[in-house]
């Protein structure tokens, strides 16, 4: 290990139980990891410890996992027991496994509830204690998903490590000063020079603001989970009021998909529904997807809008730079919605010109004021 590796897996211990659990003495923090993630880990516990807190340690092992999977008589997809949610006060999460190339067959179910990981019995066990629970995206940066996406691995991790370091308070003020000026507005127009000119209408009062912060006094029937990085704001949209054209400038990545990267994604909307669609790259990935995806999947589900300045040109998390609009195609209801559609696209624009109630103003310019 390198001293810089060292010197990130301490830093962004020490950032997530201070400024994102409020992690005190005395209180039970959970961490829960595959074991290829073991170094960030070990950070985490270390550090818990030296705030005297009380740190427990959970390992799924790759190996045993994989092998539990092929048992002829009693295959079993591991999940966590909800008695780790309910004893704990804080959760850290870093997801696996690095070998995900053997998840590559698995029953679409089955897929979902390896990378959900924590089912039903887990999330209520978790509301009652009034968990304070973060994912860890630096877990995924693995050799092998940084060569499936064609990028270096060490510069994928310090990217993000960096972006998960961005304080809590910075991304509020960013987020406040976006819901303040969309408060009273429904319709947006998004152009850029690309060909996008796309109008949309938003649901009043339902904004998700994502800033990677978990309050101790958060309702039970609350969010639970926040991740590092992150910084976003999601505005779900009305069905039925979507006109024009939306093209995309950023790679949409999906490390399950073939190929994993999408790029140059256009979208063409009449009365609220997709008419066309077209891509450089991935269309086939997407079509396959979206001939599954039944009823409400040719509808715009939300718009997001980043607010992380840290961010750059980062697999996986793109819609979270502070100067990318994002439109997610199908189901909406993780933001307030009402679309109850399996299928969901995400695909990201930056730079582009937003229009509001007759006045235009980049992305990035909002987020500067």
């Amino acid at each position: 290990m390198t001293a810089r590796a060292k010197q990130d897996e301490d830093r962004l211990a020490r950032f997530v139980l201070d400024r994102v659990l409020s992690l005190r003495p005395g209180d039970h923090v959970t961490v829960e990891t595959w074991s290829h993630a073991l170094p960030w880990a070990r950070s985490l516990v270390v550090e818990a410890r030296r705030r005297h807190a009380d740190p427990t340690l959970v390992v799924e092992d790759e190996e045993a996992f994989f092998r539990s999977l092929s048992l002829p008589s009693a295959r079993h997809l591991p999940v966590p027991s909800a008695a780790l949610a309910d004893s704990s006060d804080a959760y850290v999460y870093l997801a696996g496994p690095e070998a995900f190339h053997r998840l590559f067959g698995l029953a679409a179910s089955e897929l979902e509830s390896v990378l959900a990981r924590h089912d039903l019995a887990w999330a209520r066990a978790a509301r009652r204690a009034r968990l304070r629970a973060v994912r860890l995206l630096i877990a995924g940066a693995t050799p092998a998903a940084a060569a499936r996406y064609g990028v270096e691995p060490a510069v994928w991790r310090r990217d993000l490590v960096r972006a998960s370091l961005v304080p809590p308070e910075q991304l509020a003020r960013a987020a406040d000063r976006l819901r303040r000026r969309l408060a009273r507005t429904r319709r947006l127009r998004i152009r850029h020079p690309n060909g996008t000119d796309l109008s949309v209408e938003l649901e009043p009062n339902r904004a998700v603001v994502e800033i990677g912060q978990v309050a101790r006094t958060h309702r039970p029937t609350g969010r639970i989970w926040t991740q590092l990085p992150t910084g976003v704001v999601a505005f779900p949209l009305v069905a039925g009021f979507a006109e024009g054209v939306w093209e995309a400038n950023r790679p949409s990545y999906d490390r399950f998909a073939n190929p994993p990267v999408g790029e140059g994604a256009r979208f063409v909307f009449a009365r609220g529904r997709l008419r066309e669609y077209s891509f450089d790259r991935g269309g086939r990935a997407f079509a396959a997807a979206y001939s599954r995806g039944g009823r409400g999947r040719d509808v715009p589900g939300a718009l997001t809008f980043g607010l992380n300045p840290a961010l750059g040109r980062v697999p996986e998390v793109e819609e979270l730079a502070a100067d990318a609009v994002g439109l997610a195609l199908g189901g909406n209801r993780a933001v307030g919605g009402r679309n109850r559609s399996r299928f969901s696209y995400l695909s990201v624009l930056r730079g582009a010109e937003v229009e509001v109630e007759g006045t235009s103003r980049s992305a990035a310019a909002r987020r500067t004021r």
